[in-house]
């Protein structure tokens, strides 16, 4: 039986991907700021099997015109939310086998900063992190930084190239394995001559000195990347090891799957090395028909014009204002290009009323009992040869509870998910290693001998 990866799609915030949905009673999405909360989800997830949480995050906003609608705070779409990666160490001193995922933007993050957070947390985690690399920005996220220029899309993935290769330089090539010895009776915490000095001069960012953070189980944290555009599948098949994928059937996945294992060949990469992930919602009911009709009592708090102002933050599309019978397909935009490759082929008012009445980012979902959404989660992992499926929860921490107690156990009794697993990294669990495998344009950077 293959094995399956679990993850959880959340963001710091209030709404998820169904804004409105918040005003659910079974929702608890409004205790965001609470730390017990997420304490609870964490260890909810580890129950179930689950391999990792993930955090999307971005510090954008809905603006239209360059006016935020009033409906983005009745609602709560997309704003207030907080910072992701400050939950993760107390998350991880909650769990023993769960690791994290967290966003940070190669756009905005200046890469020496954001090298030592993720060092940091691969310490504290005990190497259970990963860094979901986005390019995306908006005018909103370029007037809060004060940057005056907004950058063109694939010049986004230039910059985040660059922004990667200096990174792993810090992340592999600063330090060597055996620098630290902490030998008090010698007196000696680290020999100089085994730490060098990273110099970095490109068309984007320069760096140079030494790495101030010691070498950590995993060095590099996992690389998670999603991107469906050309330049965002070629920087995938460079540097990614999990991908997120968009299809609302085995036949679209299938053929993204194939693709992006193929354009890693093409990297001269293992394609079995990237870990392919799709998205996944799931509504547990005691028949297929039970579920239907939670996932209705779900939907009808969905809020159609936070949706519209959400979608327009996403993609700069506000799809209510075209003709209805736009066809996307014929649109470009600098801004995420997922959710409109996502609608190939609608006309605006299809792809509107898609969107809305799915509750947003939901390709799959899957609904009936528990031994039926399990059978049907196989049957998709052999059609699509996905590796596994992050999980969008409808309302939280129900949805996940619903996972754990009737999915999970199938799932689990089918051998697709440990049972125990053992504390290991993130890295580990997904291809038996700690460290990047020697493809990896990371490993490059471990020989490397920089003049100190």
């Amino acid at each position: 039986m293959k094995r399956l990866h679990l993850g959880a799609f959340e963001i710091n915030g209030v709404n998820l991907t169904s804004q409105g949905l918040w005003a659910h009673p079974d929702n608890q999405t409004i205790r965001y700021n609470d730390l017990d909360y997420w304490i609870e989800i964490a260890r909810i997830l580890e129950g179930a099997g689950f391999d990792f949480l993930f955090f999307a995050d971005s510090y954008g906003y809905p603006s239209i015109g360059g006016e935020t609608p009033a409906v983005a705070f009745e609602q709560a779409a997309e704003i207030p939310k907080n910072d992701p990666m400050l939950l993760i160490p107390a998350l991880a001193a909650a769990t023993s086998t769960l690791s994290f995922a967290v966003t940070t933007s190669t756009t905005f993050e200046a890469p020496y900063a954001n090298a030592r957070r993720f060092a940091t947390l691969d310490h504290l985690t005990r190497g259970r992190i990963a860094w979901n690399v986005v390019t995306t920005t908006s005018t909103v996220v370029s007037d809060l930084f004060g940057h005056d220029r907004f950058i063109p899309h694939d010049e986004r993935y230039a910059i985040a190239e660059e922004y990667l290769q200096l990174s792993y330089q810090l992340f592999e090539g600063s330090w060597e394995d055996d620098a630290v010895v902490a030998d008090k009776s010698a007196r000696v915490y680290a020999h100089p001559q085994k730490v060098h000095r990273v110099s970095h001069d490109g068309a984007y960012f320069s760096s140079a000195g030494y790495f101030n953070s010691t070498p950590s189980p995993q060095r590099t944290p996992v690389i998670f990347q999603a991107g469906a555009s050309k330049a965002g599948l070629a920087f995938a098949a460079r540097n990614a090891e999990v991908v997120f994928l968009q299809g609302a059937d085995s036949g679209k996945l299938r053929a993204q799957v194939d693709q992006l294992r193929a354009l890693a060949a093409d990297e001269g990469r293992d394609p079995r090395s990237i870990t392919a992930i799709a998205g996944l919602s799931t509504v547990v009911g005691d028949s297929v028909e039970n579920a239907e009709q939670k996932l209705a009592d779900y939907l009808s708090y969905v809020d159609a014009d936070a949706m519209r102002v959400y979608f327009a933050q996403m993609t700069g599309v506000d799809l209510t204002a075209l003709h209805p019978e736009t066809e996307l397909s014929t649109l470009t935009t600098e801004q995420s290009r997922t959710q409109l490759t996502a609608h190939r082929g609608r006309t605006a008012a299809e792809a509107f009323a898609d969107y809305v009445g799915r509750g947003g980012m939901r390709d799959l979902v899957l609904m009936g009992t528990g031994a039926d959404i399990a059978e049907s989660m196989l049957q998709l992992a052999e059609e699509t040869d996905l590796d596994g499926f992050n999980i969008t929860p409808y309302v939280s921490p129900s949805s996940y509870l619903e996972f754990a107690e009737h999915v999970s156990p199938h799932l689990r009794a089918a051998g697709a998910i440990e049972e125990a697993p053992a504390p290991a990294t993130l890295r580990s669990r997904l291809s038996g290693s700690d460290r990047v495998p020697s493809v990896h344009p990371a490993a490059r950077y471990r020989s490397v001998e920089v003049a100190r």
